[in-house]
């Protein structure tokens, strides 16, 4: 039983090691972090291991990182069964959380940190939609005028509607990125319950009286 727990533990640990982020800002300043901004999103940046090591240099950023790193697991090679990472991942489970309630804190506090991205993303969005009116409202006032409408001009205002599409596009993502964590989250929830249910202990009874 306790190199059974160990095992658990120890896998847990592993589980915990986050991995460090490593980006430029638009003056070329290097920073470090749990993540990577919403503002630096569309540029490269590297995977750093615990021990500072580049694991990996990501250049397509159109790709959340929640899916990468769901393809880095889906590479390895299984070295347990499913029923018995089903176990551990229980194991795991009900050591990490303590009641229903750690679970839903658990998820706000995701959420929360994801709201900050979102408001950047939202003020981004806003501004730019102001400046594209301000932009159009000047250009009519200069056709009412017969002045015309120069290249420069006419550039600075589809730099801005790219922009908004951008940041538009970064809107839905951190939609579907929230919808992910929730549905994990509940994923979760609902598997506790399951683990913590009477039945369930009922049936581990049966068990070990063989």
């Amino acid at each position: 039983m306790a190199f059974l727990l160990t095992g658990v533990f120890c896998l847990a640990a592993t589980s915990l090691m986050a991995e460090t982020y490593r980006w430029k800002d638009k003056d070329g300043k290097v920073h470090y972090g749990a993540s990577v901004p919403a503002e630096y999103a569309e540029q490269p940046y590297d995977v750093l291991n615990n021990a500072g090591m580049v694991i990996e240099h990501v250049e397509d950023t159109s790709i959340p990182l929640e899916v990468i790193a769901e393809k880095k697991i889906q590479k390895r090679q299984p070295l347990i069964s499913d029923e018995e990472r089903l176990r551990q991942s229980d194991r795991l489970l009900v050591i990490q959380y303590r009641s229903e309630e750690d679970i839903t804190v658990a998820l706000e506090q995701q959420i929360s940190q994801l709201g900050y991205d979102t408001r950047l993303i939202n003020q981004s969005y806003n501004s730019t939609s102001t400046a594209i009116r301000d932009q159009i409202r000047q250009a009519a006032e200069q056709q009412r005028a017969n002045q015309p409408i120069s290249a420069d001009q006419q550039k600075g205002i589809d730099r801005l509607y790219a922009r908004r599409a951008r940041d538009e596009q970064k809107r839905a993502a951190m939609d579907k990125r929230e919808n992910r964590i929730r549905t994990r989250f509940q994923k979760d929830l609902d598997r506790y319950r399951f683990l913590t249910s009477d039945s369930v202990e009922v049936d581990e009874e049966k068990e070990d009286q063989g």
